[in-house]
């Protein structure tokens, strides 16, 4: 039964990963620097999808650095401020390489691994770690939709709806 559970919690995880991916493909390359806020919204996405598979927590990280400020860009969404405007395929890049470690981190759980819980460095967050994922998996999904909003406005047009997680 366990193994029934993983897959079907991988197929809606990375489901949820490649329709962000399908947003960040389908947004015109010509505006990419020039409307910043689909751009500060697909590294805070990356940055978090990342973060929220350190099992057990570390501290946060990433291969495209950012500086922690108390001044939110313009455009921005939170604290964790890139410290260089990102190109599409490094985000894609970095995406890529999270949902390859959400797919082997879930295929390769017990359910002692799931019932562990996840404490995060500075006591904020404490969760089991099935319940990580599930948050994990929702933030992800809450983002994709906000990217495909503005896809919608700025081009008219948005990717479809991901049944499932692609092979």
């Amino acid at each position: 039964m366990l193994q029934l559970y993983k897959e079907s919690l991988w197929k809606q995880f990375g489901a949820s990963i490649d329709m962000l991916t399908n947003a960040i493909n389908a947004y015109p390359e010509n505006i990419w620097e020039k409307e910043k806020k689909f751009f500060y919204i697909s590294y805070h996405v990356a940055i978090f999808l990342d973060y929220y598979l350190q099992i057990p927590a570390a501290p946060l990280s990433s291969p495209l650095p950012f500086t922690l400020s108390d001044v939110i860009p313009v455009d921005g969404i939170d604290d964790i401020v890139p410290d260089s405007i990102y190109t599409k395929t490094e985000i894609l890049t970095y995406l890529q390489t999270s949902r390859q470690k959400c797919h082997d981190l879930i295929m390769h759980m017990t359910e002692t691994d799931f019932a562990q819980q996840w404490v995060e460095i500075d006591g904020n967050k404490v969760m089991p770690v099935l319940e990580l994922l599930f948050y994990n998996m929702r933030h992800v999904q809450h983002h994709a939709a906000q990217l495909n909003m503005l896809l919608r406005k700025q081009t008219g047009d948005a990717p479809n709806w991901v049944r499932a997680a692609r092979e």
